[in-house]
């Protein structure tokens, strides 16, 4: 490294050169020791007040509760210094790192530290470090709050040690005592299950005499068997209260009840004058429901039901029912049983058999569009098929095998004519493969084929058809139905169409409408034509009202057709 040097004054020699001159050199060469000499002086004098303004720093140390925090580690770190480009970071301050430790009551004192600013940083085992900088004028005292360290799952605490640290360790330390107790705790919340039965595969060894051991011996051979053994698991109190209110709530009996009034008005419009032209109609309903939880997977349900009114259908002579709750009516003014049957499901209820007096029609030929008098259509003819041939409700079995993979089998039987002294005389047999499919482009669809078999007229009569509803977009839907039945000496035909809006194009987001189309043709020459639409509203939660328009032709072979336009006003209530 170069160094300059400023050229001095050369001296003369005293003993050659004028004594004046000499002198005059040494006054020079006083002059300047005395100057270095104050310089100096003012120096050491600044050093000496800069160091005696010193300060103490005390605080005291708590936790998130006010607890005093004792033997935490208390330091005065010089904070970083500002940094230039490309060069290392310095400290701004020159003094070393001072470190105290807590006393038992959460007090620390810092004497005689430097003026200028530093970074206060405490750490205390299993507590998050607290840094903060302070500024040392004279001084001051300080409260520092410690929060606790997350351990399952937390984020890693603030500044924490580098690895290997003893804060580090101790840390560590209390952190395990601290998951021991937790896992303590999590055991004493916990209790053993019931009882269950399991089958092991196992491997034994069979000696000459067929004794098993469950190590090799000598002469034995490797044989497979299967053992059965109990085995607990461990459950939650949470999770065994909230089984035991389950269990309790499946002993309850829950009730419901559905009823309806419908109101029609028929207008002839076409034909010879008919009995009906210019009457009115009403009929009343009312559903109570009861089912209950007998066991696991295993349930009971019945429906009670009572009519009262007079129907359309008395005197209009159609193929279908112009009011499909028609079809229940047994007697005026009389409760009758219509459904009670048990139901099961099995193969982790994949498989479900219900048996009793059923109503095949809710297991077969459904359809999300076109299957409910009690919010859909009202004609018969759109809401079953007629060539399903189920005339009254009877005893029956019925299963339901559902692999979930977006097919399901259906089969089931149902005593036919309820006058018949047994029933194998009078059965109803009927099976059905549905199939969930997504078109391209297209919402999620339902398509069911479906046969039937009926020995109730002394001879078997079979039908088929085929059943389908289409989302074609959220807001619309579509549905269409076919079927054939065999006739004395030929076939019976039926198909219906139609479409379902909800959501969209209507008055109230849960209301919706739609309409639909019904023709069933008889091999004895017989034809109907039906046409319905309707809207239905929500007026709350558990009340609806729907308006309803029906208009129908009938003809019989040789006779002129006749028509009818019939209004009807539906009130539902289910609750």
């Amino acid at each position: 490294m170069l160094r300059y040097d400023p050229p001095r004054p050369a001296l003369r020699d005293c003993t050659t050169d004028a004594a004046d001159d000499c002198v005059s050199d040494l006054r020079v060469l006083d002059m300047q020791r005395v100057r270095v000499g104050i310089t100096s002086f003012v120096i050491l004098l600044t050093a000496w007040a800069v160091s005696a303004q010193t300060a103490s720093v005390s605080g005291r140390v708590t936790n998130q509760q006010g607890g005093a925090v004792a033997d935490a580690e208390v330091s005065l770190v010089a904070p970083p210094g500002p940094a230039m480009p490309g060069m290392p970071v310095m400290r701004m301050n020159t003094s070393p790192d001072r470190t105290v430790r807590s006393r038992p009551d959460g007090t620390f004192v810092l004497d005689q530290v430097p003026a200028g600013r530093y970074i206060l940083q405490v750490d205390a085992p299993g507590l998050g470090r607290s840094s903060q900088e302070i500024t040392v004028p004279t001084a001051q005292s300080l409260a520092v709050s410690l929060e606790a360290l997350d351990i399952p799952g937390g984020e890693p605490t603030r500044g924490a040690e580098a690895p290997g640290s003893p804060a580090d360790t101790q840390a560590l330390l209390d952190r395990i005592k601290v998951l021991e107790q937790r896992l303590s705790d999590l055991e004493s919340g916990t209790v053993l299950s019931e009882p269950e039965t399991r089958v092991r595969r196992i491997e034994v060894y069979v000696d000459q005499n067929g004794n098993e051991h469950d190590a090799p011996v000598e002469g034995a051979r490797k044989a497979v068997t299967y053992r059965r053994e109990r085995v607990y698991r461990r459950q939650w109190l949470s999770e065994k209260l909230e089984q035991a209110f389950a269990d309790q709530e499946g002993k309850k009996i829950a009730v419901g009840v559905s009823a309806a009034s419908v109101t029609q008005f028929a207008r002839q419009t076409t034909g010879d004058p008919a009995q009906a032209a210019g009457h009115a109609y009403q009929l009343a309903s009312a559903d109570l429901l009861f089912s209950a939880g007998l066991a696991q997977y295993t349930s009971f349900f019945a429906d009670i039901v009572g009519l009262s009114g007079a129907p359309p259908d008395a005197e209009i002579h159609g193929l279908t029912l112009l009011n499909s709750y028609t079809a229940r009516l047994v007697r005026q003014n009389e409760v009758n049983v219509r459904e009670a049957w048990l139901r099961t499901e099995l193969f982790s209820q994949k498989l479900a058999i219900s048996a009793g007096r059923l109503d095949l029609a809710n297991y077969f030929d459904r359809n999300a569009v076109a299957n409910d008098e009690t919010t859909q259509f009202i004609s018969d003819g759109l809401v079953n098929n007629p060539t399903l041939g189920l005339a009254t409700n009877g005893a029956g079995v019925v299963g339901v095998f559902d692999p979930k993979n977006g097919v399901a089998f259906k089969a089931g039987f149902q005593q036919s004519n309820s006058d018949a002294t047994n029933l194998s005389q009078s059965i109803v047999s009927l099976v059905e493969v549905d199939y969930v499919a997504r078109p391209p482009g297209l919402s999620e669809g339902n398509y069911r084929v479906w046969f039937r078999n009926d020995n109730s007229t002394q001879r078997n009569r079979s039908a088929v058809g085929v059943s389908l509803d289409q989302k074609l977009t959220p807001f619309v839907g579509l549905f269409g139905r076919y079927g054939t039945a065999e006739a004395l000496s030929g076939r019976d035909h039926f198909f219906s169409a139609g479409f379902q809006v909800q959501n969209g194009f209507v008055l109230n987001p849960l209301d919706f409408w739609g309409v639909g189309y019904a023709q069933t043709d008889l091999e004895a020459g017989d034809h109907e034509k039906l046409a319905e639409g309707y809207y239905n509203f929500q007026v709350s939660e558990k009340l609806r009202l729907s308006l309803h328009l029906q208009h129908v032709f009938e003809s019989s072979a040789g006779t002129r057709s006749v028509g009818f336009l019939v209004p009807a006003l539906r009130l539902q209530a289910r609750f």
